[in-house]
């Protein structure tokens, strides 16, 4: 009886293993560089949104190098899941406040009008919005390389 009893359980426990949800979506390498005007940017933030509101892949993201190299990651792991995405960039903002001087060298240039600092984006504005960069991708199982030169 205690043997029915152990393998009823464990039939019970293997069964409700599947019921956690889909598999997850696979992950391919998605890498690239970022120019501007001829010249690598750093520390500039690259992210891969899903390009239809029914998409099933999760957002990808990275951070250019100083050579302007980046590798997209999706929930830590290196990869994107299959799909069209949208490629918008973003500065890299710091978790606290920064001077004048620190925030010319993290990204971009800064003037300061005012008392208020205004950022100027080391690119083209419109690729800092998803509804309107120009630039969209399509992860298949195929490694795929972003050359943005802007």
């Amino acid at each position: 009886m205690r043997q029915i009893m152990s393998l009823a359980v464990l039939a019970f426990v293997v069964g409700c293993g599947g019921a956690s949800g889909p598999a997850p979506l696979p992950l391919y390498p998605v890498s690239g560089s970022l120019i501007v005007g001829g010249k690598k940017l750093d520390n500039v933030i690259v992210q891969l949104i899903p390009a239809t509101a029914d998409s099933k892949g999760k957002p990808g993201i990275a951070t250019t190098d100083a050579e302007g190299k980046f590798v997209i990651r999706t929930n830590g792991d290196k990869g994107a899941n299959p799909g069209k995405y949208k490629v918008v960039l973003g500065s890299s903002q710091p978790s606290g406040p920064v001077t004048l001087e620190e925030a010319t060298k993290m990204s971009g240039q800064y003037a300061k009008s005012g008392g208020i600092t205004k950022v100027t984006l080391p690119y083209p504005a419109e690729w800092a919005a998803e509804k309107t960069t120009p630039k969209e991708v399509d992860v298949t199982d195929q490694p795929l390389v972003i050359d943005i030169d802007i």
